[in-house]
């Protein structure tokens, strides 16, 4: 490779780099967030077009300009119907599933979703929760985040006070059978 070769690698790879920066820029703050899955596949397909135009060279790079366009315009054409249309955006982004109803994990929804317990209490503290009856709401978004809504602090505290409560009445229970079955 002589240093003409060398400076023309350069700048297709500076230049495709540039050009997929400016793209993503244009798709906005929201494909640099939390990632849907729609998303993930256009960034991907940014980071693949830099590679195949910019490193390996086996495409021109007006090609790679033109992938790169036409990748960005698809993920702001489906954002866009995605917003005018709640059918289209339920197809591309699918949607929450609720985990957490009123401090109870509803099963059924975990095991849709692959979530182990240990995933699920490991997101609540992440987020500080540390009992699940203080969750009023847990919602796995259609990115792959957690969502967490508390519950007023006195349904908390009601809540535990009825558990308290129903364990003492079993207790008692309890008590009165083992000093029946000592009396007999």
């Amino acid at each position: 490779m002589n240093w003409t070769e060398i400076s023309i690698f350069i700048g297709k790879l500076l230049g495709i780099y540039l050009v997929a920066l400016f793209i993503v820029r244009l798709i906005g703050k929201r494909a640099l967030g939390e990632l849907c899955l729609f998303d993930l596949v256009i960034m991907a397909g940014i980071g693949d077009a830099i590679v195949v135009v910019g490193l390996e060279q086996q495409v021109s790079f007006l090609k790679g300009v033109v992938i790169l366009v036409l990748l960005g315009g698809m993920e702001m054409l489906f954002a866009m119907f995605s917003y005018h249309f709640r059918f289209f955006a339920r197809i591309m982004e699918g949607k929450p599933t609720l985990l957490i109803r009123n401090g109870v994990v509803l099963e059924r929804n975990l095991a849709r979703e692959h979530l182990s317990h240990a995933d699920l209490r490991q997101e609540l503290r992440k987020q500080g929760v540390s009992n699940i009856n203080a969750v009023s709401r847990a919602v796995l978004e259609s990115c792959g985040q957690i969502s967490i809504i508390l519950a007023e602090e006195e349904t908390v505290n009601e809540k535990l006070y009825a558990e308290i409560t129903a364990l003492r009445a079993e207790l008692q229970e309890l008590k009165a059978g083992v000093l029946d079955q000592k009396e007999n």
